[in-house]
């Protein structure tokens, strides 16, 4: 029943429009159900001609549901009105005088008023028009004893005035209680029932873009793994090539002591080539399953970078790179001491991957209030826009060969960013293409 007096509200009308939609239902069920009821009555006091009227009223107040159904309020108030006004009409006509027809005018100017207000004028002007021609027709037939066109018994007169009396006091009463009261506990019902399903599509659609989100980043994920054991099973298998041959040419063959100590530093190369990118694929696939938790510590920056720049000597040795270092004694910053290790060699290892021979790198550090950041500057061949754009992304297409050409796997600035993020410190790329590129780390001290 209630959702049947709901017909034609929607969240985007305005309170006094709903209430109007929710009125009009309720007055179209109240009046068919009103004309259904009196049929029987006046069957059996042999009023056939008022049962054939409200016979042939009470489908049409059925049709305001239609107009309400399909968004035609105002055609639905307009319609309950004229047929009710028509109806009475009809009525004072097939009754004369012999009933009082002027209690129906107090209900009918209320309901007049509650269906239209001063933005539809036109309407509400034809309606009091209305009203007061029915008013004058119901005046002179009382004035000039007009006769009622059906024969009425005392027991049949007696019976239509009560019942027209009762059905206009209590009538007004109710479709003001209807207008002023229930509708807004109607209407406040449907207001919390419409957020609860606002909610509901929120937290849905929420759902919806996660679970889009998470398999996009599967994919995504699927997509870089498969990559990483192709990489793996080029890249990693060239430098342990090396080291057999190495050992083979070193075990079978009868060499110098500089050639011992050139076959030394090669093996040393791969075998470095070899544990920084096994390194950080095995970092970052921990990262991936387990996430990253970094242990915060207080880091000498400059002691951390020399121990570093020890390591791999050799390939700076290799292509004759100077290095200018310029790190104050004092200078500290706070991040996990492993994840600075990983993060300095494979940017360190860039610089010197893209430097050609006899060029310079250059490292140095500045504080700036609560911050330390560190610069690490090549001459190197630069990047491209393009590839500036990719440099932190699941994206192994961005690899390329160094100027020796030195291969990489591709993931070591992808994990840098995600270790980088981890400890809530910031890089930023500053390039000058085919003059060198400079990476600005920024550390909370």
């Amino acid at each position: 029943m209630i959702r049947l007096l709901k017909i034609g509200i929607s969240d985007d009308l305005k309170t006094i429009e709903a209430k109007r939609i929710y009125f009009v239902n309720v007055l179209s069920l109240l009046c068919f159900c009103t004309s259904i009821f009196m049929i029987v009555p006046y069957i059996i006091f042999d009023l056939h001609l008022l049962a054939l009227i409200c016979l042939v009223f009470s489908p049409a107040y059925l049709l305001c549901f239609n107009f309400n159904s399909r968004g035609k309020s105002y055609k639905a108030k307009t319609f309950i009105f004229v047929t009710i006004t028509i109806n009475i009409f009809c009525l004072s006509i097939v009754l004369g005088n012999k009933v009082n027809m002027a209690t129906f005018y107090l209900p009918l100017i209320v309901i007049l008023f509650l269906l239209f207000d001063k933005d539809q004028k036109n309407t509400l002007l034809a309606s009091i028009i209305l009203v007061a021609i029915s008013s004058i027709v119901g005046y002179i037939m009382n004035s000039y004893n007009f006769d009622s066109i059906i024969r009425l018994k005392p027991e049949g007169l007696v019976f239509v005035n009560t019942a027209f009396n009762v059905i206009s006091l209590f009538g007004t009463v109710f479709l003001t209680y209807v207008f002023v009261i229930s509708s807004d506990v109607v209407l406040e019902k449907l207001s919390q029932t419409n957020k609860n399903l606002v909610i509901e599509r929120d937290e849905l659609y929420e759902s919806t873009v996660q679970l889009n989100k998470t398999t996009k980043e599967q994919v995504d994920l699927n997509e870089l793994k498969t990559k990483l054991l192709s990489i793996i099973s080029h890249d990693v298998r060239q430098p342990v090539n090396n080291v057999i041959s190495v050992s083979e040419i070193m075990i079978q063959s009868k060499l110098t002591e500089a050639e011992m100590h050139e076959l030394g530093l090669r093996l040393k190369e791969s075998s470095l080539h070899v544990y920084q990118m096994l390194d950080n694929l095995l970092t970052w696939s921990y990262s991936q399953m387990n996430g990253l938790h970094p242990v915060i510590t207080n880091i000498d920056l400059k002691k951390s970078i020399n121990s570093e720049i020890n390591k791999i000597a050799y390939s700076i040795e290799k292509k004759n790179i100077k290095l200018d270092i310029d790190i104050k004694e004092d200078h500290k910053i706070c991040f996990d001491a492993v994840m600075f290790e990983i993060v300095f060699r494979n940017i360190f290892n860039n610089a010197i991957k893209f430097s050609p021979l006899d060029s310079c790198i250059k490292i140095h550090s500045i504080n700036e209030g609560n911050k330390t950041k560190l610069f690490i500057c090549d001459e190197g061949i630069g990047i491209s826009d393009e590839l500036k754009s990719k440099l932190f992304l699941n994206d192994l297409s961005k690899s390329r060969y160094g100027t020796l050409n030195e291969k990489g796997a591709g993931i070591g600035l992808l994990l840098c960013k995600e270790l980088i993020d981890a400890n809530k410190a910031e890089v930023e790329v500053q390039n000058k293409q085919e003059k060198g590129t400079t990476f600005m780390l920024t550390f909370p001290n």
